[in-house]
């Protein structure tokens, strides 16, 4: 078992899930390991080529963070995804093969996503971000705070916070 990290947004694990029935997407989730806040973005494909652009954005959103949990996939494990780990310097951590719970924030989520999934049959995106809503904004059992409040704590409301803010002059 490894030891929870310091902060949030040091150390993030990923994995995919099938999107609902009828769907031609996937689910990619990215999970804090710290605060358990999820991502999740629809991708039409598991391959490299869409999960660097999509973690790209993420990163460009959130932060880069210095260690990305995944399992051994096939896009985790080309030579593109490893140059792209080194060039943005994060470590990229392979855990063990068949072993779902040496990833266990990820897979605990994923099961949390297919159980929602199951119970609506019809899963939209607004599906998605009202599920995100609520699981970010509420409390954990081993959590006093919730995610969001974790990694954003100033300003339950606003993803802005703690960012800095910049003139721009023109």
């Amino acid at each position: 078992m490894s030891e929870l990290p310091k902060q949030p947004w040091t150390e993030l694990s990923i994995d995919f899930g099938l999107a609902p029935t009828g769907s031609n997407e996937y689910i990619l989730v990215l999970i804090d390991n710290y605060s358990r806040f999820p991502i999740v973005e629809l991708v039409r494909s598991t391959s490299s080529n869409a999960v660097i652009p999509c973690l790209d954005k993420m990163f460009s959103e959130y932060g880069i963070p210095e260690v990305l949990r995944s399992d051994n996939g096939p896009p985790f494990n080309s030579r593109e995804f490893n140059k792209f780990a080194k060039h943005l310097g994060f470590t990229h951590r392979k855990v063990t093969p068949y072993w779902p719970r040496a990833n266990g924030e990820v897979e605990r989520f994923m099961r949390t996503v297919k159980k929602v999934i199951k119970e609506n049959k019809v899963w939209k995106k607004q599906e998605m971000y009202k599920f995100l809503r609520n699981y970010r904004a509420t409390p954990h059992v081993n959590q006093n705070p919730t995610s969001h409040c974790t990694v954003w704590p100033s300003n339950e409301n606003s993803f802005a916070t703690n960012r800095k803010k910049v003139q721009l002059t023109g």
